[in-house]
């Protein structure tokens, strides 16, 4: 549960992400408008800036998402304080860290709260995407969670409106051999091509709209 301390700083960010990118949202699915998560949720999201985990909880702001963030960035001074009071879950990137996995479990099926992930890793070429991490489609599974993907317009810069498209909701749902690790790579390339698609139809549709 946030603090009155956090709920602030929350606050704070969110203005200062409206007031400075002004993110405008479209959906896929134009019956779907409506930014209200019907359930615990894990939104999968490209990832270009350090600013994409502020604008996704700008954008979702009725929600409460905790996102997955690098753990050598909690140790640094600043941003540090950031993302230990707005929700952030340390993942460490260097070894096999699962900790973060029931961390996720807890806060999806116990705190009936939302995640948000960037499967990719942070990158700066536009109009890319580079290999998903499996992490998310065992997460997925594990939680029996549906996955909200989003496809964000970034690096966000002042004054320039930043738009993001949302697709409907989907589950990946475990086959009776269950869950293997070619069922994982399976599941994670689908939802790479799925990202793809979405990038795509960003691109073509909403970028100069």
């Amino acid at each position: 549960m946030k603090s009155i301390g956090d709920s602030i700083l929350s606050a704070i960010i969110a203005f200062l992400v409206r007031v400075s990118f002004w993110p405008k949202v479209f959906f896929v699915d134009k019956a779907q408008q409506d930014l209200k998560l019907k359930e615990p949720s894990i939104l999968v999201c490209n990832h270009r800036s350090h600013l994409d985990g502020p604008v996704l909880n700008t954008v979702f702001r009725k929600e409460t998402i905790h996102s997955l963030a690098a753990k050598d960035r909690f140790e640094q001074k600043t941003f540090g304080f950031f993302l230990r009071h707005t929700n952030c879950i340390p993942i460490d990137r260097q070894k096999a860290d699962t900790s973060w996995i029931y961390q996720s479990l807890q806060i999806l099926n116990v705190q009936k709260e939302n995640i948000a992930i960037y499967p990719e890793g942070r990158h700066a070429e536009p109009k890319k995407l580079l290999p998903f991490h499996s992490g998310v489609s065992l997460l997925a599974v594990m939680a029996k969670a549906p996955i909200v993907m989003v496809y964000m317009d970034s690096p966000h810069r002042f004054g320039r409106r930043t738009k993001l498209l949302v697709a409907p909701p989907y589950r990946i749902e475990i086959p009776p051999t269950g869950i293997t690790a070619d069922f994982a790579e399976e599941q994670t390339k689908l939802l790479q091509k799925k990202m793809e698609d979405l990038m795509n139809q960003f691109y073509s549709k909403i970028e100069n709209s």
